[in-house]
C-alpha cells in the first residue's frame, strides 16, 4: 500500500521532533524510551512512518534516517563527501528530457512538462559545481594541516587531486553539452532557459580559474608533504636506533662530530713574561680606554629607555557565534564583507570569519566574482544573501 505524504505534514512532524533530531545528530543513536520520556510532545511514531527517524527494534534505539542525516550534514557544512558523479547524472537526464521535448514537438503536443524538467535540471548545475569545489578545497586543506599520519595524509591529498581533475572534466562536459544542444535551446525561445544557460556559463568562467588554482595548490600540498614525510621518517628511524642503543653503530654521527671538532683549533693562552714590550704601553692603553669611556658617555641618550617588567598582558581568544552572525547578515542589506567590517571589532579576524561563513552557508549566499569590496587594502568578492 502506498504511503501518502505531503510537505506540510513532513514539516509539522519535523518541527515537533526538533529536539529529538538534534540529539540524534549529536549522538547517532539514543534509547527509545529515554527520548520518548524527554520529548513527550514529539511525534516520534509519525517521524518513523515518514522515514525521518529510524527505529531499531533489536537494540530498542532511535536514529536519524540516512537521507535525513545527510540532508542536515550538508546544510550544516559538515559533509566532506563530493557529489561529482551527480553532474553526469544531470546531463544524462537533460539529454533524455530534450529527446522527450523533440518527440512532443513532432507529435504536435505541448512540451510544458519537459520544459519544467529541463529548467529544474539546468538550475541545479551551478550549485553542484560550487558545492564540490568548496568540499574538495576544505578536504585538501584539512588533510594537509591537520592529518598527522603521513600515509593517510598522502592518500587524502591524492584523492582530492583526483576529484579536482574529475570536476574540471565535468565542467568541460557541461560546456560541450551546451554547445552540442545550442540549436535546440535556441529554438525553445524560452527566457528562463536562456537565463539559466547564461548563468551556467558565467559560473563556469568564474570557477575555471579557481579550479586550476586549487589543482596547483593540492599538488604543492603533496610535494611539501613528501618532503616533510621524508624528514619525519628519518627522525623516526633515528629515534628507533636510539631506543635500541644502535645510534652510533648504524649512523655516521661519530664521523660528523669528529669533523666538527677538527674545524675549530684549540686556543692556547699566551703567558706574559716580564720582558714583554707590552708593559711599556700599559699607561698609554689605560689613557686611551679612559678617553673612550668619556666619549661614549657624552654620546649616550639623555633619556634612557625604561622597561616595565611587571606589566602583564592577557590575550583573550574570541569565539564567534557563526550561526548568529549568519542570521544577522540575512536580516540586513549590506554585502558580507561590509557587514563583517561593521560587526567585527578586530579587523584582522574579518578574513577568517568571511571564509568560514562562506564555507558553511554558501547555499544561502549569492557570489559575484566580478565585484570586489576593499577593506584594509584587502579585496573581498561581493557576497549577498539570495
Amino acid at each position: 500500500m502506498a504511503l501518502h505524504k505531503n510537505i506540510l505534514e513532513i514539516i509539522q512532524v519535523q518541527n515537533s521532533c526538533k529536539g529529538v533530531m538534534q540529539e540524534l545528530y549529536n549522538f547517532d543513536t539514543r534509547p527509545n524510551d529515554t527520548l520518548r520520556q524527554s520529548y513527550k510532545n514529539a511525534k516520534i511514531d509519525e517521524a518513523i512512518r515518514l522515514d525521518i527517524l529510524e527505529y531499531d527494534s533489536y537494540d530498542d534505539v532511535l536514529s536519524l534516517s540516512a537521507d535525513t542525516y545527510e540532508y542536515y550534514k550538508t546544510r550544516l557544512g559538515h559533509n566532506n563527501e563530493t557529489t561529482i558523479h551527480t553532474i553526469d547524472d544531470k546531463l544524462h537526464k537533460l539529454t533524455i528530457e530534450l529527446n522527450y521535448y523533440n518527440t512532443r514537438l513532432a507529435s504536435y503536443e505541448t512540451p510544458e512538462k519537459e520544459i519544467r524538467s529541463i529548467t529544474k535540471l539546468l538550475n541545479q548545475i551551478p550549485s553542484l559545481l560550487r558545492y564540490n569545489f568548496y568540499t574538495i578545497s576544505s578536504n585538501s586543506i584539512f588533510a594537509f594541516k591537520n592529518e598527522p599520519n603521513f600515509e593517510i595524509k598522502m592518500e587524502k591529498l591524492t584523492i582530492s587531486k583526483g576529484e579536482i581533475e574529475q570536476l574540471i572534466e565535468a565542467s568541460q562536459k557541461i560546456y560541450s553539452f551546451l554547445q552540442e544542444n545550442h540549436a535546440i535551446f535556441k529554438s525553445m525561445k524560452h527566457q528562463r532557459i536562456n537565463f539559466l544557460i547564461l548563468k551556467i556559463k558565467k559560473s563556469m568562467v568564474e570557477l575555471e580559474i579557481s579550479f586550476r588554482l586549487l589543482y596547483e595548490e593540492i599538488k604543492n600540498f603533496i610535494n611539501k608533504s613528501i618532503k616533510d614525510g621524508a624528514f619525519i621518517k628519518k627522525l623516526q628511524r633515528l629515534r628507533e636506533l636510539k631506543a635500541q642503543n644502535l645510534l652510533l653503530q648504524k649512523t655516521d654521527i661519530e664521523e660528523k662530530i669528529a669533523h666538527q671538532k677538527a674545524i675549530s683549533t684549540p686556543i692556547r693562552d699566551k703567558k706574559i713574561h716580564p720582558d714583554d714590550r707590552i708593559f711599556d704601553y700599559i699607561d698609554t692603553i689605560e689613557s686611551i680606554i679612559t678617553q673612550r669611556k668619556i666619549k661614549l658617555q657624552d654620546t649616550k641618550a639623555q633619556t634612557p629607555l625604561s622597561y616595565d617588567i611587571t606589566k602583564e598582558e592577557s590575550i583573550q581568544k574570541v569565539l564567534y557565534n557563526y550561526p548568529k552572525l549568519h542570521k544577522a547578515f540575512l536580516a540586513q542589506e549590506d554585502d558580507l564583507a561590509t557587514f563583517l567590517n561593521k560587526s567585527i571589532e578586530d579587523s584582522s579576524k574579518i578574513l577568517g570569519i568571511f571564509i568560514r561563513l562562506l564555507k558553511n552557508y554558501f547555499r544561502a549566499y549569492e557570489v559575484d566574482d566580478s565585484v570586489f569590496i576593499v577593506i584594509d587594502e584587502r579585496k573581498y568578492v561581493q557576497v549577498r544573501k539570495k
